[in-house]
């Protein structure tokens, strides 16, 4: 892409009509969404398809514990990424030159760290995780043979984000697929062709790592990007330093909260309720989990439009787009909404074909999924807030709602309620959540903050 073609896009970011950037934006993140979805999705089905019911359960134990290495890659590149884009917006050259190197260094930093310290102690992480003998040493062995790649992962993970951040979000999605299309391509071959096993799964994982990695960087060094990077001068820009962890902090507290609530939430099904009751719930949950996927698409098409338009100053522009993007979300999830309320044995069914399904467990899905149109809204604040560099704030949603507002709740209502009283908490919750978070949202853009002039 030539920098007059950038310059356009930057320009439509800036001033171009909403509604139409969002239909931009948002469909190939959607898309690169699902893709990465769908590549965990088929890990674990070659895993138990052609390894066998242990190494799916291996997997199954490891894959937090690798959601925790993306989540890293993640707060690097939505930390940077926010900073970028506000500087692409504010014109400051001098920040945008400097925040690949920035991002590389702690990226490499923090992923060499995690790779020491997952390798030494895997044994110990998998355990913890609930692995036993056979399935324990299979998961050992899948995530250390995934540590080896982890500083590649972190890199491409965040490195991705500065391309969405300069509105690139179709090439990067472009790339994640690269990465998503050569990982299973290369899964069946080593597991059925090379007999590597588990160790087949993570070492695809590895090597479409290294690509995806690759891809992205020369993206950066071949002169693509809207940033000047030059390959023998990265450097560590400490005064960057705090808003990006500040930001990242934010998304990896999403990471790891949601690990705990998940923990959580399973224990307390298996404390109440029978084996039946634990494989409805993994259903719903993996169900929920697909369907509030492309949600994230809208999030990642809403982040540089807020972040180029804050640092123009436009604040009006930035509650436009926060008020299209949130409504277009909400009319997209109403559309998946409808028929999960309607009919919800028949997507359960999918995961679960042989289950007899009571009134009770239609009923608790539906709980479940009930405020699944207000999600829009809620992700979108926290888009803005992280936008903006308020990580603070974003933080403090992410910890009311995942973990303040949850564990009392789900902790206090199946002592009266059993089983039932766990997914009675899903809508009270979201309710408190989405007023309080509707309620700052307000107060922020309710500051004295004057538009930009014509």
């Amino acid at each position: 892409m030539t920098s007059h073609k950038q310059s356009q896009l930057t320009n439509e970011i800036l001033n171009g009509n909403l509604v139409k950037l969002m239909f931009k934006l948002s469909t190939p993140g959607i898309l690169g969404m699902l893709l990465i979805a769908l590549n965990t999705f088929l890990d674990a089905l070659f895993a138990g398809r052609l390894i066998g019911e242990t190494a799916l359960a291996a997997i199954s134990l490891a894959l937090p514990l690798t959601f925790i290495v993306i989540g890293c890659g993640m707060s690097v590149g939505v930390g940077s990424a926010s900073i970028l884009s506000r500087a692409i917006g504010s014109g400051d050259t001098k920040t945008q030159s400097r925040i690949f190197g920035t991002l590389i260094i702690i990226s490499v930093i923090i992923s060499s760290f995690i790779t020491i310290f997952g390798y030494s102690f895997s044994d110990e992480l998998i355990s913890f995780m609930g692995g036993e003998g056979e399935v324990a040493a299979y998961g050992s062995e899948y995530f250390k043979t995934y540590l080896l790649g982890s500083v590649f992962l972190v890199v491409a993970v965040s490195s991705s984000q500065l391309i969405k951040a300069e509105g690139r979000i179709a090439l990067a999605s472009l790339f994640a697929g690269i990465y998503v299309v050569l990982n299973n391509i290369l899964n069946p071959l080593f597991v059925s062709v090379f007999n590597l096993g588990i160790k087949g799964i993570a070492w695809a994982t590895v090597i479409s790592g290294v690509v995806y990695c690759f891809v992205n960087c020369t993206y950066f060094i071949s002169g693509k990007s809207l940033i000047s990077v030059n390959p023998k001068q990265i450097t560590l820009a400490v005064d960057l330093l705090p808003t990006i962890l500040s930001v990242g902090t934010s998304v990896m507290l999403m990471q790891v909260i949601g690990i705990v609530q998940q923990i959580v939430f399973f224990k307390s099904i298996a404390y109440y309720g029978t084996d039946s009751d634990i494989a409805f719930a993994g259903a719903t949950i993996s169900l929920y989990s697909l369907v509030i996927t492309p949600l994230y698409g809208f999030v990642q098409a809403l982040n540089p439009v807020i972040g180029m338009n804050y640092g123009a100053r436009d604040y009006k522009r930035i509650k436009d787009a926060y008020l299209i993007f949130g409504i277009g979300g909400t009319i997209f999830l109403i559309l998946i909404w409808l028929p999960l309320q309607l009919d919800p044995k028949i997507f359960l069914s999918w995961l679960i074909p042989n289950f007899a399904f009571t009134y009770n467990d239609l009923l608790n899905f539906r709980l479940v999924v009930f405020f699944l149109p207000f999600a829009s809204f809620i992700s979108c604040s926290i888009a803005l807030f992280q936008s903006i560099g308020n990580g603070k704030m974003a933080g403090f949603i992410t910890l009311l709602r995942q973990l303040v507002l949850f564990l009392p709740i789900f902790l206090i209502l199946p002592i009266f309620f059993g089983v039932n009283g766990i997914y009675y908490g899903f809508p009270f919750v979201d309710t408190l959540a989405f007023v309080i978070i509707s309620l700052l949202t307000w107060i922020e853009f309710k500051k004295n903050h004057s538009s930009k002039p014509c």
